[in-house]
């Protein structure tokens, strides 16, 4: 009997897979399942894949990778989807392949199962990184099968084949949460005239209903990676959560997102990442000061890149991996502390320091301690003048 290795979330759509591939092809299974920070224990999804007559279960503790290798370097490399999410969702696709992929070859499968839609980003993301990691094994999609290809059709073959269907709120809408964010899709949010339901929200508070008092946090960075809050040392895993707390009671980090799927058409996403909110913004005004306006102007160029490869499902290539060496170097100085002051759903910084900082206050000011050489301005400016002089002329010729 063949043997496939079954990415499990522990959703409706990956128990109906699981059922499908035991009992429509006759599979042994073998459910994945990575612990990335969201709320559901490893517990009970190992007794929820048992109770579905799996072979095996494997369940790894990948927070703390997933937060050095895979959401850190995003954040270094600026990276933001088109809609201006922060790619919680893809990161996470990055990750739980390569665990999948390395649990198929340590139980000798040949063939490989995902919870991705015909129409999703998933399956790309899916298939791409196999295709990078393992092009060998084989790719099995349950969910582009007639019988489970809708949200209905799902539902329809849980209860005739008696699986356990759970609230009723998993029937309208996905939640995708973990350390770096959530992702929230909506029946209730189809009607682009309609505004987002407080209830969707899962990571934040309403910004109406945060504290009357805005507050601070001050974020440590070196080489472009946060290392710490408040000026103590903090484990990753511990500053990411610590300001997911604290960013979200304040109601930081909400988007209501057109996106652009790799399929073409649009669709209307809710994302919350009031950890990586903050983050991204103390980078973004740290390397304000460190990094010259060729490096900020080139590393745009590049963040783009990145994100891309990053959405479709491109994270293990020689491509984003020759890019993030770019981020690396260029990152180098860019260590220091933000001060970050939150607020009804906004965050900004408000304080700035570095060592390495470009930034010369006699030479920025207008007061009496000027540095400048005013006296230079001339001939840099009669220099930079020539061409247009000679651009004048010529148009005199036409």
């Amino acid at each position: 009997m063949p043997r496939v290795v079954m990415a499990y979330s522990g959703g409706l759509e990956t128990t109906a897979c699981i059922h499908w591939l035991r009992n429509r092809k006759g599979f042994e299974v073998i459910t994945c399942s990575a612990d990335l920070g969201q709320a559901e224990s490893a517990e009970v999804l190992s007794q929820r894949a048992l109770a579905l007559g799996v072979d095996s279960v494997h369940i790894a503790d990948l927070r703390e990778r997933f937060v050095t290798d895979f959401a850190f370097p995003a954040l270094r490399a600026g990276a933001r989807s088109g809609a201006g999410s922060h790619l919680s969702v893809a990161l996470s696709r990055a990750i739980i392949t390569e665990e999948v992929v390395r649990v198929a070859e340590e139980n000798g499968c040949k063939y490989i199962a995902h919870g991705g839609r015909g129409k999703s980003n998933d399956q790309a993301r899916f298939v791409l990184s196999v295709a990078a990691l393992a092009p060998k094994l084989k790719e099995i999609a349950p969910l582009r099968e007639p019988q489970l290809m809708t949200r209905k059709s799902v539902i329809e073959y849980a209860r005739k084949h008696q699986l356990p269907i759970e609230a009723a709120d998993r029937l309208t809408y996905n939640n995708d949460i973990n350390l770096w964010g959530a992702c929230i899709s909506s029946s209730e949010i189809e009607d682009l005239w309609e505004s987002v339901p407080e209830s969707l929200f899962r990571m934040t508070t309403s910004p109406a209903q945060a504290p009357d008092e805005p507050e601070h946090v001050i974020i440590d960075f070196e080489r472009g990676l946060p290392v710490g809050l408040d000026g103590e040392t903090t484990p990753p895993i511990e500053l990411v959560t610590t300001l997911n707390e604290l960013a979200g009671r304040h109601g930081v980090g909400r988007l209501d997102a057109i996106e652009d799927f790799t399929l073409g058409y649009k669709t209307r996403e809710i994302y919350e990442a009031p950890g990586a909110e903050v983050l991204s913004q103390a980078h973004r005004a740290l390397e304000e000061i460190c990094l010259s306006a060729g490096v900020l102007r080139t590393q745009e160029t590049l963040s783009r890149q990145c994100s891309e490869l990053v959405y479709t499902g491109d994270w293990h290539t020689p491509l984003r991996e020759a890019i993030d060496q770019f981020f690396i170097a260029s990152q180098h100085n860019v260590t220091g502390r933000i001060r970050m002051r939150l607020f009804k759903g906004v965050c900004s910084a408000v304080g700035r320091e570095s060592p390495f900082s470009l930034y010369d206050r006699e030479l920025a000011t207008h007061g009496e301690h000027d540095s400048f050489d005013h006296g230079a301005a001339h001939g840099f400016l009669d220099i930079i003048a020539i061409i247009r002089k000679l651009e004048a002329h010529q148009r005199e010729k036409e």
